[in-house]
């Protein structure tokens, strides 16, 4: 009877691990990324999982890489920020979901994509900050040129000076509405929106110093003036293979 119940428990011993041998190894095969997840934190993979994500990727590679191209110009314009570092994590973490993705690990690449999108979210709310500060000080700087010339008696009695004072105080407004509309998307958390408003009201703002003091502002202002567009004011040159 005993021997009977020795070998009915080796045999359940037997099942058991020949059940379970599969499932370690195959946790044991999982890239180091996927081990660092418990049970109460990994993501669902059954079938409504995998669709739901899809449509999700789909929007996200291209939502995070439209801001990754504009954060890359704004990096390499303003290298004295000390962004370059936050921005390199956020490339390889888009590189890393997008790896997911062509492997067609869907889940995964949700999982890294998010987080890479909640990366973007925390630089451009670095930027934006400074971005407010730069165009306020344009903007002040504006206002005081426009005093001067609305004060000055000339722009009574000359009507190219006065031409030039109305001109500039329409400006003046459009950069400030400009302006407040950043502040307002900043205050909903929509940043790379807000620096999108800031640009436009740095335009605004330089138009004006330039129209009003082009002596002193010629060349001043061209690394604002590129990045107003969008555009690298001093690319990087190519290293020849």
């Amino acid at each position: 009877m005993k021997k009977k119940s020795i070998l009915f428990v080796l045999a359940i011993a037997l099942v058991l691990s020949l059940q379970f041998t599969p499932m370690v190894k195959a946790q044991q095969a999982q890239p180091a990324e996927k081990q660092q997840f418990t049970e109460a934190t990994r993501p669902e993979e059954n079938y409504l999982a995998r669709f739901h994500a899809l449509e999700r990727v789909e929007f996200l590679k291209k939502s995070n890489l439209d801001k990754i191209y504009m954060l890359k110009v704004i990096i390499t314009n303003y290298k004295d920020q000390g962004w370059d570092k936050d921005y390199q994590a956020i490339y390889e973490g888009y590189k890393k979901g997008m790896d997911y993705y062509y492997k067609r690990d869907i889940i995964y690449a949700q999982v890294e994509l998010e987080k890479n999108r909640k990366d973007i979210f925390e630089l451009y709310k670095k930027i934006a900050e400074v971005y407010k500060q730069r165009t306020q000080a344009l903007l002040n700087e504006c206002a005081t040129k426009i005093l001067d010339l609305d004060l000055d008696e000339r722009s009574r009695s000359n009507p190219d000076r006065n031409k030039v004072l109305f001109k500039n105080v329409a400006r003046l407004r459009i950069a400030y509405g400009q302006f407040d509309d950043g502040q307002n998307m900043m205050d909903d958390h929509v940043y790379d929106t807000a620096v999108k408003h800031f640009r436009v009201a740095k335009s605004y703002a330089i138009q004006i110093l330039e129209d009003i003091d082009p002596e002193n502002a010629k060349g001043k202002y061209d690394l604002d003036k590129a990045d107003n567009l969008n555009r690298i004011l001093n690319q990087p040159q190519q290293s020849a293979k």
